[in-house]
């Protein structure tokens, strides 16, 4: 800080006689007390206090307005201290400028903290912020929309039922699961935590209704299941009818099939065709009444090896090559239902491959950012039609095949937490099935 003569010698010079005159008042209170003048000393040493005290208050006062910037600060007040005398000019500028930078970050974090509320506001999802003992801290529109009141734990939220607002302030980040609020509707939540700055965690609980898209989901579902059930049962009861009716008039009139050949051969077909029928509905029972996951430790490695070693019994002419993108691991699964599932989508790339020129089939395993994959590669002709249909219930471009292969095969990806995808490459087809690791791995 530069000095100025004509501003600051005034001031300096008179806080410098304040302090000669308090020093010369006590030497003199001093020397009358030893000369025996007790009454005049007291009045020199009363004079000297004074004006110390005059000294004191002039300090004082910039000592007053530090104080009350340092209270600004804290508080976030936009009032100025009260101003100093001109010898303090240059601490009263700097007390301005720091006052004026102190508002200009609280308008630009107040700016952004508007922004970000309006953000939040727009998202759809419910979205509470909770801290450690479940005190909500934090919500947005949305979140603010599932109630008329917001309770100050999550907790007692009138929106969730106990057992699922207690469930998701127990759970870890997770992939989310599907709960119904109170009010009926289903609604998918999941759960993420992160920690402030000041080391304390919070939880953010985001909370999607999923009812209309549910619905769609399910009316789409059903239309498609009534398609493939109307289209079997047509196809068996239509030939049925026509034969019964038959029967009915070769009964009536006994002439008409004196050998009993026609009548013979009526009631055969109509076996055969009650026959189909009862398989049709025994593969879709198959096809609904996936066992739930049985999870036990399985060594990755020597249940990919013994998959493939399976496989190469279906055919002699196909090569079965196994690649692992990743070193001895064990996992946690169901060993029956992946390997249930992984044999339908090796035999399926068997056949494709089957006539092709160098017939090969490759089961790729690995692990990555917590995902488990397993694909299998076949170099045959590709995938027919849309990379979905192999997965539609009693689809299949195979004589006498089934139709349920792929679709018991997802609904066993489904049943871990995964998902089966299917596209055709260059030259063949790839089908992908990713599991989550389990927690307990």
């Amino acid at each position: 800080m530069g000095f100025s003569l004509p501003r600051h010698w005034p001031f300096a010079a008179g806080l410098a006689g304040l302090g000669l005159l308090a020093g010369c008042l006590a030497a003199g209170g001093g020397a009358f007390a030893l000369s025996g003048r007790p009454a005049l000393a007291v009045i020199a040493w009363t004079l000297a206090l004074l004006v110390m005290v005059a000294l004191v208050r002039a300090a004082r006062r910039a000592e007053r307005a530090t104080c009350e910037l340092v209270d600004q600060l804290a508080s976030g007040a936009a009032d100025s201290p009260a101003p100093l005398p001109s010898a303090f000019a240059d601490l009263d500028a700097s007390i301005a400028r720091a006052l004026a930078a102190m508002q200009a970050r609280e308008a630009r974090y107040g700016a952004s903290t508007d922004a970000d509320a309006a953000l939040l506001d727009t998202v759809p999802a419910a979205l509470f912020v909770t801290d450690a003992d479940g005190r909500i801290v934090r919500s947005n529109r949305a979140a603010r929309a599932l109630s008329t009141t917001i309770p100050a734990d999550f907790a007692h939220h009138p929106a969730f039922a106990s057992s699922d607002s207690a469930a998701l302030l127990a759970s870890g980040p997770d992939a989310g699961h599907m709960l119904r609020l109170t009010d009926g509707r289903a609604a998918h939540a999941s759960v993420a935590l992160f920690d402030l700055a000041n080391g304390a965690q919070r939880r953010l609980i985001a909370v999607q209704s999923v009812s209309a898209e549910l619905g769609a989901v399910e009316t789409d579902a059903w239309h498609r299941l009534s398609r493939v059930l109307a289209h079997e049962m047509m196809n068996s009861l239509s030939p049925v009818i026509s034969l019964a009716e038959s029967l009915v008039a070769l009964a009536q009139n006994p002439a008409a099939d004196p050998d009993r050949r026609e009548t013979a051969a009526a009631a055969a077909t109509i076996a055969r065709r009650a026959q189909h029928l009862m398989g049709f509905v025994e593969r879709y029972r198959q096809w609904l009444t996936i066992p739930e996951p049985q999870f036990a430790p399985v060594d990755l490695r020597e249940f990919a090896g013994d998959l493939v070693t399976v496989t190469r019994k279906f055919s002699s002419s196909v090569e079965v090559r196994l690649v692992a993108d990743t070193s001895d691991a064990i996992v946690t699964m169901d060993r029956e239902l992946i390997g249930q599932a992984l044999l339908n989508l090796l035999k399926n790339g068997v056949e494709a491959a089957q006539g092709t020129p160098g017939p090969l089939v490759i089961l790729r395993y690995g692990i990555d950012a917590g995902i488990m994959a397993f694909v299998v590669e076949d170099n045959g002709p590709g995938l027919p039609g849309n990379a979905e249909d192999p997965f539609l219930p009693f689809y299949t471009t195979k004589a006498g095949g089934s139709g349920i292969g792929l679709a018991v095969a997802r609904q066993i990806a489904i049943a871990h937490g995964g998902s089966l995808l299917a596209r055709t490459i260059d030259r063949g087809a790839r089908f992908s099935m990713c599991l989550p690791l389990r927690p307990d791995q």
